[in-house]
């Protein structure tokens, strides 16, 4: 593929791309023409929590339409494709030649091969010809700069802050939000890791952390603060507690539930409108200064629990609280 593929892009118009690989021409020229997203909708549905982190799965009734064998998987997708030669292109996309020439005048072929060196014949027999690789992409829109999210200002308990942007404009995680968030969220006590996190776990333990001491928060709790922030603009979020290795069977030790605050904003007021998002747990400790938050399975309903105890004391609940909850509290009293 080398210097001959690079010689043969200069010659078609398509602009100098320094390393080739399958992805290449989504940042060169020819991705200058249109955007694209990975489509999780198909094989890629592993990212689907990621794309659409306000959902914790798809229903049942969806998978009809979005499954593996519903109905959009027989609709026409856009695919990136590694192709040998302007010939297999042609014949794949049924463009002519002349039709890829047309896309801006091509450099005279003399030129377009000047300086270059060709491997001998033998050499080219002796190089495997990869497979053609597809990945599902699909149209992505570029997002207007009314809709776009605002960073957020979230503290930890101490001295220690980040300001970045919890979704993008489609609704999806945004860079690094996951890895800054779950830094933010991590085991009390615990020494700050560095920037990005690593692409791979650091750590195997029982635990499932990522780094010792600090565990990836789940996609949905982006979108629970995005939520969170909406309905309170312009106000910061201060994380007292999130992953917390000591929570046997808490929603915490799963890295799905935060204790915070709303800087500015009673905490009644931020356990009403939690209570108004479905398949959340709301927590409300009248003795303390913090809401429980956390993210369930698609269904759950809304579970809300009062819980008088004192700092430091074993939990006690009660099933209403005057100006909070008339009754009901009981249900879920077994907290997050």
């Amino acid at each position: 593929m080398g210097n001959g593929q690079r010689a043969l892009d200069t010659w078609l118009g398509l602009g100098r791309i320094e390393t080739l690989t399958p992805t290449a021409w989504l940042t060169g020229p020819l991705g200058t023409l249109a955007r694209y997203r990975l489509a999780p909708e198909s094989s890629l549905s592993l990212l689907q929590r990621y794309a659409n982190p306000a959902v914790e799965r798809l229903p049942e009734w969806r998978s009809f339409w979005s499954g593996r064998y519903g109905a959009r998987s027989t609709l026409s997708r856009a695919q990136l494709r590694w192709h040998e030669s302007v010939a297999d292109f042609t014949a794949s996309s049924g463009a002519s030649l002349s039709e890829l020439e047309s896309l801006r005048p091509p450099v005279p072929l003399e030129d377009a091969f000047q300086g270059l060196e060709l491997p001998p014949m033998w050499a080219l027999d002796a190089v495997a010809t990869p497979e053609p690789r597809l990945v599902p992409v699909a149209d992505a829109r570029r997002c207007a700069p009314w809709r776009r999210s605002r960073p957020v200002s979230i503290y930890r308990h101490g001295a220690e802050h980040d300001v970045f942007r919890l979704l993008e404009c489609d609704g999806s995680v945004a860079a690094d939000a996951l890895d800054r968030l779950s830094v933010l969220a991590r085991q009390p006590g615990s020494p700050r890791p560095e920037l990005p996190l690593p692409l791979e776990p650091g750590v195997q333990n029982e635990f499932g952390e990522w780094l010792p001491e600090l565990k990836l928060v789940h996609p949905r709790l982006l979108w629970l603060l995005e939520t969170i922030t909406q309905a309170f603009p312009g106000r910061s979020i201060y994380i007292i507690s999130g992953y917390r290795r000591d929570g046997h069977g808490s929603l915490h030790r799963q890295g799905r539930a935060l204790d915070l605050m709303v800087r500015g904003v009673p905490k009644e007021d931020v356990f009403r409108y939690c209570r108004t998002l479905r398949d959340v747990g709301c927590g409300y400790y009248p003795n303390n200064s913090f809401v429980h938050v956390d993210v369930r399975p698609f269904g759950t309903g809304h579970p809300m629990w009062i819980d008088v105890s004192l700092p430091g004391k074993p939990s006690e609940y009660v099933d209403n609280w005057p100006g909070v909850v008339e009754q009901g509290a009981l249900e879920w009293a077994d907290g997050g």
